[in-house]
C-alpha cells in the first residue's frame, strides 16, 4: 500500500548571493530547486514544495516559509535534519512542522515583511549584505518618504511594465520604516504582497531622496502615474526576506513593534 502524501511546514534561512532567486529554473541554481533536489533524493519524484512567494537572485532570507509535501512517516524535525544534510551550505532548514493538508505557504500568507541595509561607510567584511553608500543620506527626509508609502498604492512605478499585464499594481504597505545605527541605515517594509523588484526600487528611491537627487514630491507623482524607475534598482545584495505571517495577531504585534535587528554586521 502506498503512503499517503503528508504536507509540512518549512522555515528557512538562506544566503542568496549563488542563487538566481526563489522560483526553479532549468538552466540556473534556485533555492526552490535545491530543496527539491534534496527531498526528492530523500522521498521520491512524487514530491513539492512551495514558498511563501518569490525573491529575486541575490537576496537573502532570515525566516521564508515554504512548504514541503513528501510521502513519509519521517517527524518533522527528522525531516529538516535530513534535508539539511544534503542542502547546500548557505540554506538552512531552521524548523519544520506538521501542517494540514490544505495548508499553502503563499495562498495562506497574509503578511511580509523585508528589511534593507545600507552601509553608512565602506566595509571590507559584510559587501554582500549591505549597499555601501558613497555619501551621507538624510534620514529624516527617508523617514518622511516611507510614512507616504503606507497604505494601498499603485505601485507601477515600483516594477517592470510586463509584471503589470499578469497582475494588479495595487499593493497593501502596513509599514515603512527607517532607522539608523552607528554603521547602517534600515529600512523595513511590510506589505500584503510584492511585486517583482518592488522593494528595491523602493530603497533605490529612498536613497536617492537621502541624497537629495529627488524630492517628496517626485514620491508623489511616482505614485501617481507610471515612471521608469529602473535606475533606482538598489542592489539584491542588501535585501532580506524577513518573515511571513500567516494570522493577523502575529503581524499586529510585529507592525507596533520599532526594534529592527541588523543582520551580519
Amino acid at each position: 500500500m502506498d503512503m499517503q502524501a503528508q504536507r509540512f511546514k518549512l522555515v528557512l534561512e538562506f544566503d542568496g548571493r549563488r542563487y538566481s532567486g526563489w522560483q526553479k529554473q532549468a538552466d540556473a541554481r534556485t533555492i526552490q530547486g535545491s530543496l527539491l533536489a534534496a527531498a526528492g533524493e530523500l522521498y521520491g519524484h512524487g514530491v513539492d514544495v512551495q514558498g511563501n512567494g518569490r525573491t529575486d537572485g541575490g537576496v537573502h532570507a532570515l525566516q521564508f516559509v515554504a512548504h514541503l509535501e513528501a510521502a513519509t512517516d519521517d517527524a518533522p524535525q527528522e525531516i529538516a535534519r535530513r534535508m539539511n544534510a544534503l542542502l547546500p551550505h548557505d540554506i538552512n532548514i531552521l524548523k519544520a512542522q506538521k501542517a494540514g493538508p490544505r495548508f499553502h505557504a503563499r495562498h495562506n500568507c497574509i503578511g511580509r515583511s523585508y528589511l534593507y541595509q545600507l552601509a553608512k561607510r565602506r566595509t571590507a567584511f559584510c559587501k554582500g549584505y549591505v549597499w555601501q553608500m558613497d555619501e551621507p543620506l538624510k534620514v529624516s527626509v527617508m523617514q518622511q518618504a516611507a510614512g507616504m508609502l503606507v497604505g494601498m498604492h499603485d505601485f507601477t512605478s515600483f516594477t517592470d511594465r510586463q509584471v503589470i499585464k499578469k497582475k494588479s499594481p495595487l499593493v497593501m504597505i502596513n509599514k515603512a520604516q527607517v532607522t539608523e545605527t552607528d554603521e547602517l541605515v534600515l529600512v523595513r517594509i511590510v506589505g500584503s504582497h510584492f511585486l517583482w523588484k518592488m522593494v528595491r526600487r523602493i530603497v533605490g528611491v529612498l536613497a536617492a531622496m537621502g541624497h537629495e537627487k529627488l524630492s517628496l514630491t517626485d514620491l508623489e507623482r511616482f505614485l501617481q502615474e507610471p515612471v521608469n524607475l529602473s535606475l533606482f534598482t538598489a542592489p539584491a545584495q542588501g535585501l532580506f526576506f524577513e518573515r511571513a505571517f500567516y494570522n493577523q495577531e502575529e503581524l499586529d504585534g510585529f507592525l507596533v513593534s520599532d526594534d529592527i535587528q541588523p543582520c551580519f554586521f
